[in-house]
This record gives C-alpha cells, sequence and structure tokens, in this order.
C-alpha cells in the first residue's frame, strides 16, 4: 500500500519543472554548500566531513563520539555520491555500541526530469542485532519541488535484502524500497534536510526519518544538529524494534 501511495505521489507530480540529481546525500551536500555561500559544483569532486557527538537511545543508551565522511562526485549525465559513518562506544574500556555503514547512490540522468539510481547499503550493527547486513536497489527518482530555496525529491525502487543477525540463521529477501528528500533553505546561514525511507521486504520492514539542521559558523565549518529515528518490524528476540539517535557535529565542507 505505502509503495502504490509513493509511486501515486510521483505520478501526480509528473508536470513539476526542472531536472535534478535528488537522493538525500546530494540534498545534505547542497545545503552544505548554501550555508557556505558556495554553489555545489556541476563538475568533479565535492563533499563534507563530520565529527561530533552522540547520544543514543533505543537498544543502546550512551553517550559517543561520531565520523561522518560524505563525497559526491559529478560527470556529465553521471553522479555517484559515497557516504560513511561510524560510531564506537566504550564504558569503563567495554564496548557499548558500535556501528559501521557505507552507502552509494549512483544516477543516471535519462530526460529533463527524470533518472535512474543504483542505491547500495552495508550495515554491520551488533548492538542492534545486525553482524551484517546488505542492501541493493535500483530504481526512478524525479525532482517534484524544485524552487530557489526549497526542493523535494522522490524515488522508488526494487532490489534485495540479505541479512546476518546476531542470532539465528542468515536470510534474504526481495525489498520494495520508497524515498522522499527534501531541502529548504531557511535563511543565509541555516537549511533544514529531511530524509524519509521506508524499505518492506517479505521478512520485515524497515522505515527510517533523519532530520538535520545546518547552521554556519565560519569559513567552510558548519554545525549540524540532526536527529534519527529507524523503525524494524521484526527483530532478533532481545532486540529493541525502535532505535533513536541524537547527534551535533561540526561540519568541514568542501567544493
Amino acid at each position: 500500500m505505502f509503495l502504490c501511495a509513493g509511486l501515486g505521489i510521483l505520478l501526480a507530480f509528473l508536470g513539476c519543472i526542472r531536472p535534478a540529481w535528488a537522493d538525500y546525500n546530494w540534498n545534505k551536500i547542497e545545503a552544505d554548500n548554501s550555508i557556505l555561500n558556495q554553489t555545489t559544483a556541476s563538475t568533479g569532486l565535492q563533499g563534507s566531513v563530520n565529527l561530533g557527538y552522540l547520544a543514543t537511545s533505543g537498544n543502546s543508551v550512551s553517550k559517543s563520539l561520531n565520523a561522518r565522511v560524505l563525497m559526491g562526485y559529478r560527470v556529465g549525465r553521471w553522479r555517484t555520491d559515497l557516504n560513511l559513518n561510524w560510531i564506537q562506544t566504550s564504558a569503563s574500556g567495554i564496548p557499548s555500541d558500535r556501528s559501521q555503514e557505507a552507502s552509494s547512490q549512483t544516477d543516471v540522468d535519462f530526460n529533463s526530469h527524470n533518472y535512474l539510481f543504483l542505491y547500495l547499503d552495508y550495515l554491520d550493527a551488533p548492538f542492534s542485532g545486525y553482524l551484517r547486513r546488505y542492501t541493493e536497489v535500483i530504481g526512478y527518482g524525479r525532482r517534484l519541488i524544485a524552487i530557489p530555496h526549497q526542493a523535494l525529491d522522490a524515488e522508488i525502487g526494487v532490489g534485495a535484502r540479505q541479512t546476518q543477525p546476531t542470532s539465528g540463521s542468515s536470510r534474504s529477501s526481495a525489498i520494495e524500497r520508497v524515498a522522499l528528500n527534501y531541502r529548504w533553505k531557511i535563511s543565509r546561514v541555516s537549511s533544514l534536510v529531511e530524509g524519509l525511507s521506508l524499505a518492506r521486504g517479505t521478512t520485515s520492514t524497515y522505515s527510517e526519518s533523519n532530520t538535520s539542521l545546518i547552521l554556519h559558523v565560519a569559513g567552510n565549518l558548519a554545525l549540524s544538529v540532526s536527529y534519527t529515528i529507524s523503525h524494524v518490524s521484526t527483530v532478533p528476540v532481545g532486540f529493541l524494534k525502535t532505535n533513536t539517535e541524537t547527534s551535533i557535529s561540526f561540519i568541514y565542507s568542501f567544493n
């Protein structure tokens, strides 16, 4: 039902203007650069590095440091991004939380409004019940809103997910994935980025919301305050279905 609703939204907006590369990572890069009064380059390498403080609740309650590297490269009709996230927490020398995630998306523009994409994701999060989780999705994306200070992107795709939980046997399933990604330049020194995604498979449904407020500090430095909530319909015994992350970090952006 959710997938059909997402497809209906896409079709309803097929008449909207202007082409765009449209996923959360590139909305984030564009927001970082707009805060720094820079224009996102039409070609070449660009991105940001985040270092900051993280508080979590859910399967783990802790305080920690987190790191993120976000890079994107454009050339012609093609664009690829790479997003690396790392979280490590220990209490009295004993690890209490560890998460490593790497995701990448490649887009190709095939006319003035639309593009195709390939999305790949790897997650290693034993404190959330996953020794390994791999996701592969291919699909279609479109920018629904493109005005000077706001952009709304939508994507819909199909693929597969392979999961190795901390307990039990490995499993694989086909999945359907929909995503909405929004960027709003609130003022000359602040931007808001929101990403929503839902991936439904035969064994479980995974949904995530990530909200980031970006504030310019000085030069190429900005401050990011973000809140992420994720929910899995089916989890290993002993783990919670919902996790939250609240992060405050400094961003160094390059373009």
